[in-house]
């Protein structure tokens, strides 16, 4: 009795678990667009930056052909035993492309942004002058004790007056 249960119930848990593994396997997955990441996420649009046109990775059915569809011209490549597949069109343009990566009856479809990297250009610099001699300016220090000297001469004399006249 208990045979007759089970056997159902597993055969269910089976079937489940390969038809899993079946529509799991056939997944096209976009990972990185040039030096992006794209965590396997799916946008309407991407935009890159960089110094030269992006190429496309991502994993799909192992040993499937992958077609990538960009501006109306297509490339293809295969994907290897891992699923990994990888493909640089050399058709990507300054600004909106429309791209699109299909294998079986996946399509991952969206606009790419490509806006090429500034090439960097050398600014010329200044030629600094030369620094001023350090050290300590004389005629201040002169002045400075001159003043001194006017100032307690000056209060000496009239101590000396003050005595002498109002004594």
């Amino acid at each position: 009795m208990r045979f007759k249960i089970m056997f159902p119930v597993l055969a269910g848990l089976v079937a489940v678990f390969l038809m899993y593994q079946s529509v799991s396997a056939a997944f096209l997955i976009l990972t990185r667009i040039g030096t992006l990441s794209t965590s396997g996420q799916v946008y309407t649009s991407w935009t890159y930056t960089g110094a030269t046109a992006p190429d496309f990775a991502g994993t799909a059915t192992p040993g499937a052909m992958v077609a990538i569809t960009v501006n109306a011209i297509t490339t293809t490549t295969s994907a290897d035993v891992a699923g990994s597949w990888q493909s640089a069109p050399n058709n990507i343009v300054t600004g909106t492309n429309s791209v699109s990566i299909a294998s079986g009856n996946e399509v991952v479809a969206f606009s790419l942004v490509f806006s090429p990297a500034a090439t960097p250009t050398v600014t010329p610099t200044a030629t600094p002058s030369a620094l001023p001699e350090a050290g300590i300016m004389i005629w201040p220090l002169g002045l400075i004790a001159v003043g001194l000297m006017v100032f307690f001469a000056g209060r000496n004399a009239k101590d000396r007056l003050d005595e002498h006249y109002w004594g």
